[in-house]
């Protein structure tokens, strides 16, 4: 069993808590736990406000998502000017005095996998998040080749 779904959203604020809704109703419907939907709204919340916030002055951005049986993996990608060198911190934490950088960090910590690629024709964020269900989740019912 696979899910993909691909987003071609407006640079606009009311498209992160639409991508939220349209990716928690699919998780919930193929039963996903409750604390793994949370790390993965939460993720996807500070990857969309990220390009929101920083990826002027594109109009638009992407969100994919592909999920199986095992894991989740999410790819946010902006056309904006990319970010500046400084920015792409190695260690993945902000700095004490740093104004911005922390939706980065709790993505890093949230995900399972993290990648983040930036240049002058944009950037492409990209996390993996391992999968957990309830028991009685629909994916347990599901084949998992189809004919």
């Amino acid at each position: 069993m696979e899910v993909r779904l691909a987003l071609h959203l407006p640079r606009d604020a009311v498209s992160v808590p639409l991508t939220r809704r349209i990716l928690l109703a699919a998780l919930t419907s193929l039963g996903v736990t409750e604390d793994c939907r949370a790390d993965i709204q939460l993720a996807v919340a500070e990857a969309c406000g990220n390009v929101i916030r920083h990826a002027g002055p594109t109009e638009e951005y992407a969100v994919s998502v592909f999920f199986d049986a095992e894991q989740c993996t999410i790819e946010v990608v902006d056309k904006g000017p990319g970010l500046p060198p400084g920015r792409l911190r190695t260690d993945g934490r902000p700095g004490p005095t740093d104004e911005s950088g922390r939706g980065l960090h709790l993505i890093r910590h949230l995900a399972d996998r993290f990648d983040l690629t930036s240049s002058q024709a944009g950037t492409v964020l990209r996390f993996v998040k391992r999968l957990t269900w309830a028991p009685d989740a629909a994916i347990h019912r599901l084949p998992s080749q189809l004919p």
